[in-house]
């Protein structure tokens, strides 16, 4: 298909509440439409051949013995029924190579309260809740097929609608805001910023179902998989045991991104300092603090179910930073 397009809309509302302060309440939404999605395999079996079970691994006469080379995975006198179901059976994979047939959709509300620089101060409060929905942005943990089984994170490439989930960009709450304040050649300026964790995809460690040419296999869904705040930590992020691996000739039940990481909290603070210097010369000295209160700023959990790692959180961003400088402007 052709490139992708985009459709927007968005109202707003703005509302003056003094000489210097607004705030403005706004709705917008966005369609992408023929987004590309991760590669996918044509020669797959659908899944209702996939439930004919053990059947499918059955030895028969390879009808293209001789024809292909001994070489090949698929030139020996015998092969399975799986291949010999699959759309065509003389070749290990059938690739689409990122095929634009993806959609997405994001809508929000977003909130701001704003005050312009007045008398030495000024600042902004914006809150947003939105979401983002697609089937297409497992495509940052797809990678090119380079064998005769596709590794690709496509439940089933028949069945788009198995991969209609929350978008791995999806942030349903966004809140910053800001301040500065300048006197008598001080200025302090603060950011705070907390939002929403971003979705995690979960798979299993096997993926039994490969020889049908299925990229993915995900876990069978058996329960919540959320844990009360008071619950997580970084051992066990999120309830493992509504996981089960899922087993041969079944698609786990699991949706794409079933779970969602930690959240992101940071206060950033600065002050500066200027200092007249003789003939137009101003000497500039600045302190910075990252991470004020040293919020532990927690990586993804593991998602592969069937390993010992499974729901565990091993990377994290920087601690508290502080860096001092200083320049002369003139």
């Amino acid at each position: 298909l052709g490139s992708g397009y985009v459709q927007q809309a968005n109202i707003s509302f703005q509302r003056e509440l003094s000489a210097n302060t607004a705030f403005e309440v706004a709705y917008v939404a966005s369609k992408i439409t023929h987004v590309g999605i991760p590669d996918t395999n044509l020669n797959q079996l659908s899944a209702d051949q996939l439930a004919l079970g053990s059947a499918l691994l059955q030895s028969v006469p390879n009808p293209y013995f001789g024809t292909i080379p001994r070489s090949s995975s698929l030139g020996d006198p015998t092969i399975t029924v799986a291949q010999l179901l699959k759309p065509f059976p003389e070749y290990t994979t059938v690739s689409l190579y990122r095929n634009n047939v993806g959609t997405t959709f994001y809508q929000g509300l977003e909130l701001q309260l704003r005050r312009r620089l007045s008398r030495g101060f000024s600042y902004s409060v914006s809150y947003t809740r939105s979401q983002l929905k697609d089937d297409a942005s497992s495509v940052f943990d797809a990678s090119i097929l380079t064998g005769p089984v596709a590794n690709y994170p496509v439940a089933d490439s028949f069945n788009r609608k198995r991969e209609r989930d929350l978008s791995t960009g999806d942030i349903p709450n966004v809140l910053v805001s800001s301040l500065i304040w300048a006197w008598r050649g001080w200025t302090v300026s603060g950011l705070v910023t907390l939002q929403s964790g971003i979705p995690v995809a979960v798979t299993q460690t096997t993926n039994f179902n490969a020889f049908a040419g299925f990229g993915t296999q995900r876990p069978n869904l058996v329960g919540d998989p959320t844990l009360p705040d008071g619950e997580r930590t970084a051992a066990r992020w999120f309830n493992t045991a509504a996981f089960a691996v899922a087993d041969r000739f079944t698609l786990g039940s699991a949706s794409r991104n079933p779970v969602r990481g930690p959240s992101y909290r940071a206060v950033d603070l600065a002050v500066i300092r200027h200092v007249p210097l003789s003939r137009g010369h101003t000497l500039e000295v600045r302190g910075e603090i990252f991470n004020v209160l040293n919020t532990p700023i927690l990586g993804s959990p593991n998602g592969v179910a069937g390993t010992a790692a499974f729901g565990t959180i091993t990377t994290a961003g920087d601690p508290r930073v502080i860096q001092l400088a200083a320049k002369i402007l003139f």
